[in-house]
């Protein structure tokens, strides 16, 4: 099964470091940029990279700026600089080996799934794959202040003690990725659990039906028991299931 590092160029110089696994043969491929949460790293794709290449979909899973492996510190990411590094890992696929440029989505989750839904509206992406996305900046930042406090001078905490820069906060409430969304022509699906309290389900039930409403393509799928992280096994595995052979069927 053939893997192999790569690094691509974020914005600043830094270097976004990823894995890239794609089937077996020459091809090109359609292939997929796989962006992870805030905090996370492009380990909790594993399983999903292996699906996709059983599906004949190649994937980059990668790390953005202050995140696994990647250069920088998240303590300087704003929002802007982190939906850049999205902008240049869709980009950067279309340069790695077997990759087919004409055939390229992505699949975002949590932060992740809203800058990709961002992203998506600027760039030749042609399907998209949300799970438990950020939709709703405005009450995301309120429930942040919250729980976990305002700014110390230019740092937010966060869960586990982390601090993040007050810009990955301000500069995420100019965006409205349900809007965005909700109006992106091509083939979209949406997975989002139940028992979610980070970003609540109902805000990806209200994305399907406004796309339902446009007739724009859409798929769901709606579980009942899966909190943020999706540790129902059997819901998490049917999420992954149902993207590969929805990146299979789209692009």
């Amino acid at each position: 099964m053939p893997e192999q590092a790569v690094s691509i160029r974020a914005a600043d110089g830094s270097a976004l470091r990823g894995l890239w696994r794609s089937p077996a043969g020459a091809g090109p491929f359609p292939c997929v940029v796989c962006i992870p949460g805030l905090t996370l790293t492009k380990a909790m794709f594993d399983l999903s990279a292996m699906l996709l290449e059983r599906h004949g979909v190649a994937s980059l899973r990668l790390d953005l700026r202050g995140h696994g492996n990647s250069d920088a510190r998240l303590q300087d990411q704003g929002f802007e600089d982190q939906l850049s590094d999205v902008r240049a890992a869709f980009e950067g696929l279309a340069g790695l080996p077997g990759a087919d440029p004409d055939r390229r989505g992505i699949l975002g989750f949590s932060m992740g799934g809203a800058m990709a839904a961002l992203a998506a509206a600027a760039l030749p992406v042609k399907a998209l794959a949300l799970w438990s996305p950020l939709l709703k900046t405005e009450p995301w930042n309120g429930l942040r202040k919250e729980q976990y406090g305002p700014a110390q001078g230019d740092l937010r905490p966060i869960w586990d003690g982390i601090l993040v820069h007050e810009r990955l906060f301000s500069e995420a409430l100019g965006h409205h990725p349900l809007l965005t969304a909700s109006a992106w022509p091509g083939p979209l699906l949406v997975c989002h659990g139940g028992k979610d309290r980070n970003h609540p389900q109902s805000a990806s039930v209200e994305l399907a039906a406004a796309r339902c409403a446009a007739a724009l393509p859409v798929a769901s799928y709606f579980p009942p028991l899966s909190g943020h992280r999706w540790l129902a096994e059997g819901e998490r595995r049917t999420r992954d299931q149902l993207s590969a052979a929805f990146f299979e069927a789209s692009l």
